[in-house]
């Protein structure tokens, strides 16, 4: 009996650790055009610098960015690579799902909506750009996903991080899957 008590506390503790980490799964595609330039100094350009999402976000490229090499300028210096982002969340899919409930009786019904969200970062050589017209393109890469969450301050980071473990190398609509907490 002892046993018993001691495998269903154990199973409900499991429960809600697990209860409190998701699963976030898309597809992702990156593609390396050019080479970038020597002593690649970055900015990234962020349409709305004043808002937390946007701040968290630029904040979180620029880490991955001087994880890869790139520096930021210093007073003075004019950077040569620029770096754009850009995200959306769709309208939500809703489904229903019924099922028996044996425990309590009667049924039991289920709802969840699922919003398609997607991420994009690209790095632009400034040097060899002359915009409109040429946009000299180093590497972009871009996300597809769809669940539950619309939070894109909390999506973004786990977005990023997956970009940029595929930076440098070109993949298709490769699936990747990471928990989160």
């Amino acid at each position: 009996m002892r046993m018993e008590s001691m495998r269903l506390t154990s199973l409900l503790v499991l429960g809600f650790v697990l209860a409190g980490c998701g699963a976030l799964s898309g597809r992702v595609s990156t593609l390396s055009h050019t080479e970038p330039p020597q002593n690649p100094l970055f900015k990234v350009d962020s349409s709305d610098s004043i808002s937390l999402t946007e701040r968290i976000i630029r904040e979180h490229i620029e880490k991955k960015m001087e994880e890869h090499g790139y520096k930021r300028p210093s007073s003075g210096e004019a950077p040569n690579v620029g770096v754009i982002y850009k995200y959306s969340v769709g309208s939500g899919v809703t489904s229903v799902s019924s099922s028996p409930d044996f425990v309590w009786g009667g049924q039991r019904v289920e709802s969840t909506s699922k919003y398609p969200r997607f991420f994009q970062i690209v790095l632009i050589d400034l040097e060899k750009t002359k915009a409109p017209e040429t946009i000299k393109i180093i590497w972009q890469g871009e996300i597809y996903s769809s669940g539950s969450s619309t939070n894109i301050s909390r999506l973004a980071p786990h977005f990023i991080d997956v970009l940029f473990e595929n930076y440098g190398s070109t993949v298709t609509n490769k699936l990747f899957s990471k928990f989160v907490d």
